[in-house]
């Protein structure tokens, strides 16, 4: 029968236990940040969009004038 080694085993578990935590805290962030871009981007988007239809002007065009 094998013998297990609780406490060392236990030790193995906590310490992946820690670092999945970590990794997890990272990808909040780095989603967080991208989150963050994706408004942002939202916004440009959004206020170029109104400038696009009310700055539209008519064309004068030289060439039919001759």
């Amino acid at each position: 029968m094998v013998e297990i080694d609780i406490s060392s085993d236990l030790e193995a578990v906590t310490e992946q236990i820690q670092k999945a935590i970590a990794k997890l805290q990272d990808l909040d962030s780095k989603r967080q940040q991208l989150a963050q871009q994706i408004q942002n981007l939202n916004g440009v988007a959004m206020y170029l969009r109104g400038k696009e239809t009310s700055d539209i002007s008519p064309v004068e065009n030289d060439e039919d004038t001759e």
